[in-house]
């Protein structure tokens, strides 16, 4: 399969360049491993609950992402959540995914394909090798421009072979990890906090009740700390369950919680703490072709007083906004 510009990973980086690219009329073709698109703007269904394990709301302090939300709001995608106690915070209504879905409509996308090897053409271009392709997959793909947003460590392996500089700068970038439990709450206690901040060994915890637009439910997603994250990250579910759910049970001062439905997930490379410095390379020019990287571990500051950390998905949209934007420019020279 071909396209002009293949972008690698479908999170809020490469759903944004995307957008920009689409727009400008380039042959685009994004290409995840994942079943969906959003990265860790993730929302799971299960047992008729719905859990949003991934980011739990989006700030906008630019007004490129503050054009976004608002577009989105309009169509009634996110609301404000005054219970996180910030008065710019936005959360899906109610699923986070589809502040995605909605930066990255009608883009041409390929889930559950997975990229093992990108080749460099001799005459320019690229051939990207797929890691057992889905079904409706391709073995091979073929472009002229690619656009990597893969989280560094990836981004890091696949461009070794073709440019020590770019994938130094990845390999740089340093993540936490982090726990996640899902679970319901069969009967919801009425002095339940909405939202849970540092408490313990919980990072943060919500009632997914309690987001804008949300149905009544049990539904309760608790995020474990990055310390408690990093020190039992491999130790079974089972164990970061008990854990969570008795942290959460305590910090309530209410040990006849009865809980039902339960869910671990581990995300190895969950929030950015050492990102790709402002002034590190994301782009190369090479044989006529461009090789450019973007995503939350190079990003770009919301506005002046707030320096870029990776930490914030607004970040890692104007990343992909800035990439796009540059490939575009260099095309047209």
């Amino acid at each position: 399969m071909q396209a002009e510009i293949i972008i690698i990973g479908a999170g809020m980086a490469g759903l944004m360049a995307g957008r920009v690219l689409a727009a400008a009329g380039k042959k685009i073709l994004i290409l995840d491993k994942g079943r969906r698109i959003g990265g860790r703007m993730s929302s799971r269904r299960d047992a008729g609950l719905l859990f949003n394990h991934g980011a739990q709301f989006v700030t906008a302090h630019s007004p490129i992402f503050k054009d976004i939300c608002d577009q989105a709001a309009a169509k009634g995608i996110v609301g404000l959540w005054p219970a996180t106690g910030r008065d710019t915070a936005f959360s899906g209504q109610p699923s986070m995914r589809d502040i995605a879905s909605f930066i990255g409509a009608d883009l041409a996308i390929q889930q559950e394909v997975e990229i093992e090897k990108i080749d460099r053409l001799d005459k320019g271009g690229f051939t990207l090798h797929a890691k057992s392709p889905s079904e409706n997959g391709s073995p091979h793909y073929h472009c002229q421009h690619i656009l990597l947003t893969a989280p560094a460590p990836q981004a890091a392996r696949l461009l070794q072979p073709l440019s020590q500089q770019l994938s130094d700068v990845a390999a740089g970038v340093r993540y936490a990890p982090s726990w996640i439990v899902m679970a319901e709450l069969q009967q919801v206690p009425d002095n339940l906090a909405p939202v849970l901040i540092d408490k313990g060994i919980i990072g943060w915890a919500s009632c997914e009740a309690s987001r804008p637009g949300a149905s009544p439910s049990g539904a309760v997603t608790i995020q474990a700390s990055a310390a408690y994250s990093q020190k039992f990250l491999e130790s079974p579910a089972e164990k970061i369950t008990a854990d969570l759910l008795a942290d959460f049970a305590r910090q309530h001062n209410n040990t006849s919680l009865n809980w039902g439905y339960q869910r671990a997930h581990r995300w190895r490379y969950a929030k950015v703490i050492q990102p790709a410095g402002a002034d590190t390379p994301f782009m190369e020019i090479q044989t006529g072709s461009l090789l450019a990287t973007a995503g939350d571990w190079h990003p770009v500051a919301a506005s002046p007083i707030r320096p870029a950390s990776g930490a914030r998905a607004e970040e890692a949209v104007l990343s992909g906004h800035r990439a796009a934007h540059e490939m575009l420019q260099k095309m047209a020279s």
